[in-house]
C-alpha cells in the first residue's frame, strides 16, 4: 500500500495538525472509507472530488489507515469487513461505543458517506456529503439494522450542524424535511458524467443481438429489476424479437431480480462489464429503462442520455430532476404504467426520438467536470473559512 505522498505546500498545515487546539486554514481531510466495499456511482463521485480538491487535501483516510490511493484486493476486503465490525459495535453496544472513543481531527473533515460519522468527533466545520435518504425514507430496501445506524447518524450530524453537501435537489429537499433546516451551510452539487463511459472502442457483449431494452446498475430491489422483468414479459415485446438486457452487480433484493426473470424469456443478465463494453450496450440499445425506486443522482440515465439513448424513469424524485421532462415518465409501482413505456421506448417515431432527445441532452448540459470541481471547492472553501462552534444559521434552500 502506498502512503500518503509528501507535498512541500503541506508542510505546514502538517506540523500545525500535530499539536492539540492548533488547525490549518487551508486543507481539509477526507473520509473515503466507503472506498474499501462500495464501486458503485458513489465510488466514482467520490473519486472525482478527490481528484478536484487535491491541493486541499492533508490526508486521506480509508477506516484507520491514512493512504494516497485507496487499498484494492485481498487488502480492502479484509479492511473492509473489520471497519464493518467496528460499525456493528458502535452500534449495538453504546457503552462500547462512548469506551473506544471518537477519533479527533483539528482540519475540517469531509465525509464521503454519513455512516463514517460513527468513527469520529463530528465538528460544525465538517462537511457530510449526502447522496440520498434511501436508508431513513426506504429501508426496506436495505439489509436489516442499516435504518438504525443511519438514524444514529443523522442525529449526532443534527447536533453538530455541520455543512450539507448533496447530489441533487431531491436528496437535499428530503433531508431537509426529516432534520431540519439548521445547519452551518447546505449545498446541491451536481457530479459528473464519467467520460469514460463515453469515449473510446466498443466491445460487443456476448449473447446479445437484435433489439433491446438495456437497464444500468446495481441489481436489486432498489432500482426495481424483477418489476420491470415482469412488465417486459406483459408487454408482449419479447414475441416480436426484443430482448431486455440487465447488466450489472448484486446487491439486496437480488435473487428477487432472477427469480422473477426466470419466468420470462430474453431477459438477460451481463453481470459486470467494461467501460468499452458498457459502451457497445448503450450504441446498441433501443431504450433504456431505470424506473428505479430510490436514486441519489442516476449516472447510467444521465449516460444513456449522453450516448443517445432516450431513458424510461421513475416520475418524480432524483432521476425526473437529471433527465428532465424529454424521458418516458412512469409510476415505479404501476406494472401496467411500465409496461407502457416500454412499448412506447420501442415503438417512438425517428421525429419523436430525435425531439425528445434534443431536449435531454440539453438538460444533461449542466453536469460538467468544470461546474462540479467549482461546486466542491467551493463548498470546501467555506467550511476552511468556518468556525467551529455550535452556531448555525437557518439555511437559505433557495439559494443553494
Amino acid at each position: 500500500m502506498k502512503l500518503v505522498r509528501s507535498n512541500p505546500r503541506k508542510v505546514q498545515s502538517t506540523l500545525l495538525a500535530s499539536f492539540p487546539g492548533c488547525t490549518s486554514s487551508r486543507s481539509i481531510e477526507i473520509e473515503f472509507s466507503l472506498a474499501l466495499n462500495n464501486r458503485t456511482g458513489k465510488y466514482f463521485v467520490c473519486r472525482d472530488l478527490i481528484e478536484a480538491l487535491d491541493d486541499l487535501t492533508e490526508n486521506i483516510w480509508y477506516w484507520r489507515i491514512r493512504s494516497a490511493a485507496a487499498p484494492r484486493g485481498l487488502t480492502a476486503r479484509i479492511l473492509g469487513r473489520l471497519m464493518t465490525t467496528e460499525y456493528v459495535t458502535r452500534i449495538a453496544y453504546p457503552a462500547l461505543d462512548s469506551a473506544l472513543g471518537r477519533r479527533w481531527r483539528a482540519n475540517p473533515v469531509l465525509f464521503t458517506d454519513p455512516l463514517q460519522v460513527l468513527f469520529y468527533r463530528l465538528k460544525s466545520s465538517d462537511i457530510i456529503l449526502c447522496h440520498d435518504m434511501g436508508t431513513i425514507t426506504h429501508p426496506q430496501l436495505y439489509a436489516d439494522g442499516v435504518q438504525e445506524a443511519y438514524a444514529k447518524v443523522f442525529k449526532e450530524v443534527r447536533e453538530a450542524r455541520p455543512h450539507m453537501l448533496f447530489v441533487s435537489r431531491s436528496a437535499q429537499g428530503e433531508f431537509h424535511r426529516l432534520y431540519g433546516n439548521e445547519y452551518a451551510s447546505s449545498s446541491v452539487v451536481y457530479p459528473p458524467i464519467r467520460q469514460g463511459a463515453l469515449s473510446g472502442e466498443l466491445e460487443p457483449v456476448a449473447g446479445i443481438s437484435g433489439k433491446f431494452l438495456l437497464t444500468v446498475g446495481a441489481v436489486g430491489s432498489r432500482k426495481n429489476q424483477a418489476m420491470c422483468s415482469r412488465a417486459f414479459q406483459r408487454s408482449g415485446l419479447a414475441d416480436q424479437g426484443v430482448s431486455y438486457v440487465i447488466c450489472g452487480g448484486p446487491e439486496p433484493g437480488y435473487g428477487d431480480v432472477v427469480t422473477a426473470a426466470r419466468s420470462v424469456g430474453n431477459v438477460l443478465f451481463t453481470g459486470y462489464v467494461t467501460d468499452s463494453q458498457l459502451r457497445w450496450l448503450y450504441a446498441h440499445a433501443t431504450g433504456f429503462v431505470l424506473p428505479s425506486l430510490l436514486e441519489g443522482f442516476g449516472f447510467p440515465a444521465a449516460e444513456a442520455i449522453a450516448a443517445g439513448v432516450v431513458p424510461l424513469i421513475t416520475k418524480g424524485g432524483a432521476l425526473h430532476e437529471i433527465t428532465g421532462d424529454g424521458a418516458v415518465l412512469v409510476d415505479p409501482t404501476d406494472i401496467d404504467s411500465i409496461v407502457y413505456g416500454m412499448r412506447d421506448l420501442v415503438e417512438l417515431g425517428e421525429d419523436e426520438r430525435k425531439g425528445r432527445l434534443t431536449a435531454l441532452q440539453r438538460h444533461i448540459r449542466q453536469f460538467t467536470s468544470a461546474a462540479a470541481m467549482a461546486g466542491w471547492r467551493s463548498s470546501v472553501q467555506r467550511s476552511l473559512g468556518s468556525t467551529d462552534t455550535k452556531s448555525a444559521s437557518s439555511v437559505n434552500l433557495a439559494a443553494n
